[in-house]
């Protein structure tokens, strides 16, 4: 639970405790008004608990908007993880954008480094087919870049990726698969804690506001639901599948 300032509590909670211990070393008159003092000052202190507590609740099943992504900050969580998804037509760190390429870096860095690890359940990432409807549906969205080559580029990286990892055991644990339908949002999550953003015209997912949410939130539910639709969809394929030209439905999951 987070609670601030520590130090304004703390001291209500002693101030309170030292008028009701004096309040029965004087006499009765002032022993009342101490008594009622040092009372009220502990009750405000649990009302206090019990707001922000409601307040933690309402944050955590209602989210919040931000600004902006931090990738870097994303890969640190990659790091310290059991579950990763990530959903979007591409994103830059994945590109050959030389303005991502220390995000770049941590982000293939932090996905290879999980799947050694133990307590690492798995990672899906989704991205667009760059040769489908959709993909030049975005592309007329998007003027300020060559949007269709970032999504090759983005799969080519991908496919490094998978390659650089293709002798760990424990390989399976990254999957990748491209799919063909627009989506209704772009999705960055890391076990039950995510943010999600909408395609605006001629600008990146990483520049506009972004909503964060719990998964057990309302939100994290829908959000939940539409990847697993959109991760077993037919048309969804490996990206294995993809680079080989094979495009059959995608086996059952």
């Amino acid at each position: 639970m987070w609670l601030r300032p520590w130090h304004v509590i703390v001291f209500v909670v002693l101030l309170g405790a030292v008028l009701v211990t004096l309040a029965f070393a004087v006499a009765d008159r002032v022993k009342d008004v101490l008594l009622g003092l040092g009372v009220n000052l502990l009750s405000s202190v649990v009302f206090f608990i019990l707001l922000e507590l409601y307040w933690q609740r309402l944050t955590r099943a209602n989210g919040k908007e931000v600004g902006g992504f931090d990738y870097l900050k994303f890969a640190r969580n990659i790091g310290r993880s059991r579950q990763v998804r990530i959903l979007g037509t591409f994103i830059y760190p994945l590109t050959d954008h030389p303005a991502h390429a220390r995000e770049r870096q941590a982000l293939l860095d932090a996905l290879a480094g999980s799947v050694r690890r133990e307590s690492f359940a798995g990672a899906q990432l989704l991205f667009l087919d760059p040769v489908s409807p959709a993909a030049d549906s975005r592309a007329a969205e998007r003027k300020d870049d060559d949007v269709l080559k970032r999504m090759r580029e983005t799969l080519t990286t991908l496919h490094g990726l998978l390659k650089r990892i293709e002798a760990e055991p424990q390989r399976h644990r990254i999957e990748v698969r491209v799919y063909s339908r627009m989506p209704p949002f772009s999705l960055f999550q890391t076990d039950d804690f995510g943010s999600i953003s909408f395609f605006y015209r001629d600008r990146s997912i990483s520049e506009v506001t972004r909503y964060e949410f719990f998964g057990d939130s309302p939100i994290g539910v829908f959000v939940e639901k539409t990847f697993d639709d959109l991760w077993r969809d037919e048309r969804t394929v490996p990206l294995e599948n993809w680079l080989s030209g094979n495009t059959q439905p995608n086996p059952p999951a």
